[in-house]
């Protein structure tokens, strides 16, 4: 259906116009959002905003963090930087970010056709740039001053750059984008080093170069990622007097692999002793405030917190992690921290546009291993990763799911325009 509606026209074009309607859409609710609220529903905002006051005041590298909580100082820096860009230019104003957050989001909508395309076809990927111009995971993180939308724009060209080096073209220029992005990616969030496996896994496994032109690849992508990371790596050891890598939260590894002692780790998840817990509980004051604050807000709701275990956690981190809708209220990953039941409209709007995908993702996914799709490696790899990463190692929330929703969207559409072939309908429909 969409490539006979679209055939007439060149692909170019249609993909500026998708680009125009995502963007008029990101930045209608964004501005209107904003207008409404302004900064009332800030929450972790706020970090980023203190961490770039600091730059403002002591230059881009931040020399001194005594005046930050370890929160505001774990911060890594490529998200800060362009605040502190935006701020210079225009000002202590948040509504130039919140424009930026429209920008990176509406480029998604023109990287997934070209991952739908070099993964399946251009069918694929016209059905999945169109499902994404209102997609409300990606729209709805624009009217704030959060990663989101950096991230899910930097990790969905990671993607596209890989796919295109697996199956396409495996010159020189494409491996040198694809470093430059990946520092990029893990200087926004320390967590998607990670997919460095990945990266490594398309460097051996693409076809056309023999074990020699590999072993080149691979060596100068290594190189050239950490000539990028130097400047933030020599930062950290002067500011921590020790290898910090990225952030503080990686000194969790990072110490003990260089024998370092450090009794003030930045945790992955909420620290709280069982006597505080039943203080809390009880009503009675703690230290704490913020966990104070925030169990009681959860005991509000009319349930009482109680710590799970290792296999409770994960089991409740994975379905926060790819839960399509919330009708109820409840304490997730340790079981201590609470979440609100979604809104009404909140919820029709999640299960409409990604609830109503998962099934047909499943479908796809069945078809890519059916079939031996040369990207399954690539796509679904990275589902597992990232699933593993957030329901294993660190705090999970809903929104750390996003990043990965073009793989969902794209394998969904290939799913359903499978459905439709093995049906008989393609002539039909499709």
């Amino acid at each position: 259906m969409a490539e006979n509606i679209f055939s007439k026209y060149p692909i170019r074009r249609i993909l500026i116009l998708f680009f125009l309607l995502s963007l008029s859409v990101r930045i209608i609710f964004g501005v209107y959002y904003y207008l409404k609220y302004g900064t009332s529903n800030f929450a972790d905002d706020w970090a980023y905003i203190k961490f770039t006051e600091e730059m403002l005041r002591q230059g881009i590298f931040v020399p001194d963090i005594s005046g930050l909580t370890q929160t505001k100082s774990g911060i890594t820096p490529f998200y800060p930087f362009l605040i502190f860009l935006s701020f210079k230019i225009f000002g202590i104003q948040y509504l130039p970010l919140i424009i930026l957050n429209a920008v990176f989001s509406s480029f998604i909508t023109v990287i997934i056709y070209y991952i739908g395309k070099y993964s399946f076809n251009k069918n694929v990927g016209i059905l999945s740039a169109l499902w994404t111009i209102f997609y409300v995971n990606s729209v709805r993180w624009v009217p704030t001053i959060l990663k989101e939308n950096l991230i899910q724009f930097l990790f969905a060209l990671f993607i596209l750059l890989l796919l295109l080096y697996l199956t396409e073209n495996r010159s020189l220029i494409i491996l040198t984008v694809i470093s430059f992005i990946f520092t990029l990616l893990i200087h926004t969030d320390e967590r998607y080093v990670v997919y460095y496996v990945v990266l490594t896994t398309v460097m051996f496994i693409v076809k056309g170069l023999n074990i020699k032109q590999k072993m080149l690849s691979f060596v100068y992508m290594n190189i050239l990622i950490l000539l990028l990371m130097l400047p933030w790596l020599i930062r950290n050891y002067e500011v921590y007097q020790r290898p910090v890598i990225l952030s503080e939260r990686t000194a969790n590894i990072t110490d003990k692999l260089f024998g370092y002692k450090n009794d003030n780790y930045f945790s992955q998840e909420i620290q709280i002793s069982d006597a505080t817990l039943d203080s809390i509980v009880k009503g009675l004051p703690v230290y704490d405030m913020t966990m104070y604050n925030l169990i009681q807000r959860g005991i509000s709701y009319g349930s009482y917190p109680v710590r799970y275990s290792n296999v409770q956690k994960m089991y409740t981190d994975f379905k926060e992690l790819w839960r399509p809708f919330r009708f109820s209220n409840m304490w997730v990953s340790e079981g201590f921290r609470p979440e609100g039941k979604w809104s009404f409209s909140h919820n029709i709007s999640i299960i409409l546009t990604y609830g109503l995908l998962l099934p047909f993702f499943l479908i796809g996914l069945y078809f890519c291993f059916k079939e031996r799709n040369e990207s399954l490696p690539i796509l679904f790899g990275i589902v597992i990763i990232h699933t593993i990463i957030h329901t294993a190692f660190v705090l999970s929330q809903n929104r750390y799911r996003i990043p990965i929703d073009v793989i969902i969207i794209v394998v969904a559409f290939y799913g359903l325009t499978q459905l439709l072939s093995k049906a008989n309908f393609t002539e039909k429909v499709v």
